[in-house]
């Protein structure tokens, strides 16, 4: 019995889902926190930025290496490190200044490790004139034309050659799985998709498989969340009118959006749910007395169940109007709510006149600039 548990041990160990991971991190810290994707987080500990574990990878993904003190909102001077998760390998891990990290092992990562140089020696090039952009949109004396002629003679051309580095490396290692990782800074969806084609069979249908299907899941979620948002925008914009709506207010009696044409509206989507929109109320309240009679709200509660609804209204004894929008209503679809809080300011003649997303100081700067004559 003792050796076929010591038969068993051996087995697990060598199964091809055991990644032994060592790192190696300057100024890290003595604890290290791994994020895998559509997983649960793992905490290990070390001495001084020394890590030895072991991570049990049913299928390759993404992993990330991060401080603990990042969960608490602490980005200061953050250190995190992301590379693919394979398993029946061994990785290291290692930097010297936290300006740039190595990585290498066995496998997968000895071809990783010159990936990885290869990427970063290619990009160069390109990431020295996106930092001279930045330095020039923040310099006042640089004029727009200047701005404008950097971007397409200076930068475009860098990035697109950086592009074809990446695509002929891709042609002269097709038959390498970690050639595949540099897909995810292959530009644009369909180059993407086209530039996958490169690859061998071996390696597309290849354990790195997963890695690529993410990516692309990823890139067609933006996609459609960038299609969505600018629907959003054009429903939202200044000048458009508002969608007619009617809806049961806190004593079940129906009431219309039309009912407040002449005045100023002010719609607030919010829910019980939502910490933001809490957060925003003491604020509403004091504006909404600020103003007296020259604005009103219509809370729209969304998300909730009515007794909850009810409920929040009482608890933050919220003085102006209030509807519930129930499951199948669509009046966030009306509106393109993507985001909560989100308050739409309408017009006297029912127009929109401006829409503000999550709790935003310029909402009460537009109060002002309003009703403060």
């Amino acid at each position: 019995m003792m050796m076929a548990a010591v038969a068993m041990c051996v087995w697990a160990a060598n199964d091809g889902k055991t990644l032994k991971v060592k790192l190696d991190l300057v100024g890290f810290g003595d604890s290290v926190v791994v994020y895998r994707s559509g997983q649960p987080e793992l905490t290990f500990t070390g001495k001084d930025g020394k890590f030895e574990f072991e991570l049990q990878v049913d299928e390759v993904c993404t992993g990330l290496f991060a401080q603990p003190r990042l969960l608490r909102g602490d980005m200061e001077d953050p250190h995190f490190y992301s590379i693919p998760l394979v398993g029946g390998e061994s990785v290291r891990v290692w930097d010297i200044d936290n300006t740039r990290y190595d990585v290498d092992g066995t496998g997968f990562y000895a071809d990783y490790h010159q990936v990885d140089l290869f990427n970063e020696n290619a990009g160069k090039e390109k990431l020295a004139n996106e930092k001279k952009y930045v330095e020039m949109r923040a310099d006042n004396s640089i004029s727009k034309e200047e701005l404008s002629k950097f971007y397409k003679e200076v930068y475009i051309p860098s990035f697109d050659r950086y592009q074809e580095a990446l695509i002929g490396y891709i042609k002269a290692h097709p038959k390498q799985d970690a050639t595949l990782c540099l897909l995810k800074d292959i530009d644009g969806l369909d180059k993407m998709k086209e530039t996958f084609m490169l690859l061998d069979s071996s390696v597309r249908e290849g354990r790195l498989r997963p890695l690529y299907d993410n990516w692309v899941a990823s890139a067609e979620q933006r996609l459609q969340e960038e299609a969505m948002e600018k629907e959003a925008e054009k429903k939202q914009a200044e000048g458009v009118e508002a969608p007619a709506f009617t809806l049961n207010d806190l004593d079940g009696k129906p009431l219309a959006l039309a009912s407040l044409r002449g005045k100023y509206v002010i719609l607030d989507f919010w829910g019980s749910w939502c910490i933001w929109c809490i957060k925003g109320f003491p604020k509403m309240k004091e504006y909404y007395a600020k103003y007296p009679g020259k604005f009103e709200i219509l809370g729209v509660d969304c998300n909730d169940t009515e007794e909850k609804w009810k409920a929040a209204v009482k608890k933050h004894e919220l003085p102006w109007l209030h509807v519930y929008c129930p499951e199948g209503a669509t009046l966030l679809s009306d509106y393109g709510i993507m985001g909560f809080p989100t308050k739409i300011i309408i017009g006297p003649d029912g127009k929109i006149v401006k829409t503000i997303v999550g709790e935003d100081p310029s909402f009460y700067t537009l109060l002002d600039n309003l009703f403060g004559k």
